[in-house]
């Protein structure tokens, strides 16, 4: 049995040797990423906010919730779930699973984004290509027996300030001003809201490219290529062993519990 998510999905296309360190081997590094881990806190802020919670603004990931509130207006969405997982049947032995941020009273699924750039028009066309996009509309689709078209994604910009020398010796302090600084530096461009539309035949040809792509995993795949091209693009969490991978002597990688950490397996439509 194969059961794909976006993440999986993005990692296998992006580079096949990653996605088998990833979710072959099921490595992650031993220390987690300063963006991956501000994402993950600003997220848990966000569900406090859409479920009606108070929070206090004690660090950035608060502050960027604290705009998302300012600037995003969720509350006509009559939010109505979050965090919801699914797990829908592509084919014999292939399943797509995730896990959507929100899902509104319309049945418009809502997926909230940190980014460290503005969500500008270059933003958003990468994030019109990305397959995350085709999986919930497809996964949705499945769910409910229609098509289901589009999606609504939140973006906020992570502030780049620097920590005033005029304090230094006064950690507490810098740190006040820095927050302080963070809460100021957020605007409308810098947290946004948009929606992106699949047409119905490009969600059913995803749901077929993804069957394609669950049977040649199901085959028992033996070689993972690298791809050099992904690699000068942008950094990779697992450059360190890509070239000489020694499962017995690994440094700085730990294994992941499960192979997809971020699900908790409730499936429950």
């Amino acid at each position: 049995m194969i059961e794909l998510t976006a993440s999986m999905v993005r990692s296998f296309k992006s580079c096949p040797k990653r996605y088998f360190f990833e979710y072959i081997e099921c490595l992650k590094p031993a220390e987690s990423a300063e963006a991956l881990v501000t994402g993950s806190s600003y997220h848990e802020y966000l569900e406090k906010l859409l479920r009606g919670e108070s929070f206090d603004v004690v660090d950035l990931p608060s502050a960027m919730a604290e705009a998302f509130d300012r600037f995003i207006p969720w509350r006509n969405w009559d939010v109505r779930d979050i965090e919801k997982e699914f797990r829908v049947k592509l084919a014999p032995g292939i399943y797509l699973k995730g896990k959507m941020d929100a899902l509104c009273g319309d049945g418009t699924p809502v997926e909230h984004k940190s980014s460290s750039t503005k969500p500008d028009e270059k933003y958003r066309a990468r994030l019109f290509l990305d397959d995350q996009v085709s999986c919930y509309l497809l996964a949705l689709s499945l769910l409910r027996g229609e098509p289901v078209n589009r999606i609504v994604y939140t973006v906020c910009a992570k502030p780049k300030l620097a920590v005033s020398k005029k304090l230094e010796g006064d950690p507490e302090a810098q740190a006040r001003e820095l927050l302080a600084r963070q809460r100021e530096w957020f605007d409308a461009e810098k947290v946004d809201c948009f929606t992106v539309v699949r047409a119905t035949q490009e969600i059913e040809d995803f749901k077929r490219e993804l069957v394609y792509l669950g049977r040649s995993l199901q085959q028992g795949r033996k070689v993972f290529y690298r791809n050099p091209s992904c690699c000068s693009i942008m950094p990779c969490a697992y450059q360190s062993i890509c070239q000489d991978y020694d499962p017995e002597c690994l440094v700085g990688f730990v294994k992941k519990e499960r192979q997809c950490e971020e699900l908790n397996g409730n499936f429950e439509w």
